[in-house]
C-alpha cells in the first residue's frame, strides 16, 4: 500500500496525488490519502473529493504504521524529516527525484513532486481522474462552449495571499510588464486571441487591463472556485501566475496546438541554480517545474 500526505490548497493536492497515483499504478498497488493537515489547519480544504479521484482516506492507524506508534516518536520523526522511518519517503529536492519509481510498493509519501516527470507515464489516467464528479452548471458550461470555439487565451492573476506577509517573503506577486509581455507575445503567435482573466482579485485585473473584447470570469467563488481551473483547461492557450492552481489549468488543456506562458522565476528568490537549502534537507531548485514545451519569460 502507498499512503501520501496531502497538505496545500489544490494545485498542491493535485500534483501530490498525480505522483502517488502514477506510483501505485507502476507497482499495481492500493493509493491512500492522509488527510489530518486538514483536520488541523481549517484555512486549507481537502478538494480533490470534487474529481474522479481512485483513492480512500487512510485511517490513523495505517498512517502510524509508517510514521511512528507514539506521539513522541512520530512529533520526532515529522521534525527530522522522518530520517528515521525506513517506511517513509520524504522528498530530498524540489526538482523531479530520478529513483521515484524505484521507490518500494509499501511506502508513505511526503512531499510536493511539482513537476509533471512523476506521473506523466500515466498521463492519460490522471488526466482521467482530474475530471469533475458532478458536471457544471449552465452558466460555466456555456462559457466553456464559448472558450472552445474561440481562439480563447486564458491568463490568471494570483493576488490574494501573496500580498501577505507570510507568503510574500517567500513567493511574489509577478509584474503587470510580465503579463503584457505575455500578451503580446500570445498575440504575435496567435490570431486574434479572446482573452479570460482569472483571479482572486478580480477588481484589481479589471481596473489595470483595458483590453478590447477581455473578459473577466469572476462567478466562480469559495467552494466553486475549482471550476475556474476546469473553465482555464478549456481556453485553447494559457498565460499562467506563479501558482500550482494555474500550472494545472494549463497542463490540463488538451489543445495539441496550445501555447503556453509561465514565468522563468517562480519564487521571490530564484532557486533555480542555488544550492543552499532553504529547508532541511530540501532544495528549491524548479529546473523541472515547467514543462518542456511552456514558453518562459
Amino acid at each position: 500500500m502507498i499512503i501520501a500526505r496531502l497538505r496545500g490548497g489544490l494545485g498542491n493536492q493535485l500534483f501530490q496525488y498525480a505522483a502517488a497515483k502514477a506510483l501505485s499504478l507502476h507497482h499495481r498497488t492500493t493509493l491512500k490519502l492522509d488527510l489530518y493537515t486538514y483536520s488541523r489547519h481549517r484555512y486549507r480544504k481537502f478538494e480533490l473529493s470534487k474529481f474522479r479521484i481512485e483513492a480512500a482516506e487512510a485511517s490513523r492507524e495505517e498512517v502510524h504504521r509508517y510514521t511512528g506508534t507514539n506521539p513522541v516518536s512520530r512529533y520526532l520523526n515529522k521534525r527530522e524529516n522522518y530520517f528515521h522511518c525506513p517506511k517513509v519517503f520524504a522528498q530530498p529536492h524540489y526538482h523531479f527525484f530520478e529513483d521515484f519509481f524505484a521507490l518500494p510498493p509499501d511506502i508513505y509519501l511526503s512531499g510536493y513532486w511539482q513537476s509533471e516527470k512523476h506521473f506523466l507515464s500515466f498521463a492519460t489516467t490522471i488526466r482521467e481522474q482530474f475530471q469533475p464528479v458532478a458536471p457544471l452548471d449552465e452558466r460555466n458550461v456555456e462559457l466553456q462552449a464559448r472558450m472552445r470555439s474561440q481562439n480563447s487565451v486564458a491568463i490568471h492573476i494570483r493576488r490574494g495571499d501573496y500580498t501577505s506577509s507570510s507568503y510574500s517573503s517567500f513567493f511574489s506577486i509577478l509584474s503587470k510588464s510580465y503579463y503584457d509581455l505575455a500578451i503580446a507575445t500570445i498575440g504575435a503567435l496567435r490570431r486574434s486571441p479572446v482573452l479570460y482573466f482569472f483571479s482572486d482579485d478580480p477588481d484589481w485585473c479589471s481596473r489595470n487591463f483595458d483590453i478590447a473584447g477581455a473578459e473577466f470570469v469572476r462567478h466562480n467563488e469559495g467552494d466553486n472556485s475549482y471550476k475556474d481551473m476546469l473553465l482555464m483547461s478549456a481556453c485553447r492557450h494559457n498565460i499562467i501566475a506563479n501558482s500550482t492552481f494555474s500550472w494545472w489549468g494549463a497542463w490540463l488543456n488538451d489543445n495539441p496546438e496550445k501555447v503556453v506562458i509561465a514565468p522563468k522565476q517562480w519564487f521571490r528568490v530564484d532557486y533555480l541554480d542555488r544550492p543552499e537549502p532553504v529547508y532541511p534537507c530540501r532544495l528549491y531548485n524548479t529546473k523541472d517545474l515547467l514543462p518542456e514545451k511552456w514558453l518562459r519569460l
